[in-house]
């Protein structure tokens, strides 16, 4: 995403994701967040909607796993 730094991205993920599931610490939170900036396509995302993309993909009993690519674009 243009114009956010990663560690706004993250930050922003990280407190969605902890929106999501209250059981997760904030370090796990973070963790997640930053697990998710290194996947190109969530990080091409909004940080609140990358969450609730994984979130909705992670109830799927269908889920597909996620892969990084081998050769970066």
């Amino acid at each position: 995403m243009e114009g956010l730094d990663s560690t706004h991205w993250c930050e922003r993920c990280a407190l969605r994701i902890a929106v999501l599931d209250d059981q997760i610490n904030d370090a796990e939170a973070r963790r997640l967040a930053r697990d998710l900036y290194a996947f190109e396509r969530t990080r091409a995302m909004p940080p609140e909607t990358a969450a609730d993309f994984i979130a909705s993909e992670m109830g799927r009993e269908d889920r597909s796993h996620f892969e990084r690519r081998s050769v970066p674009r």
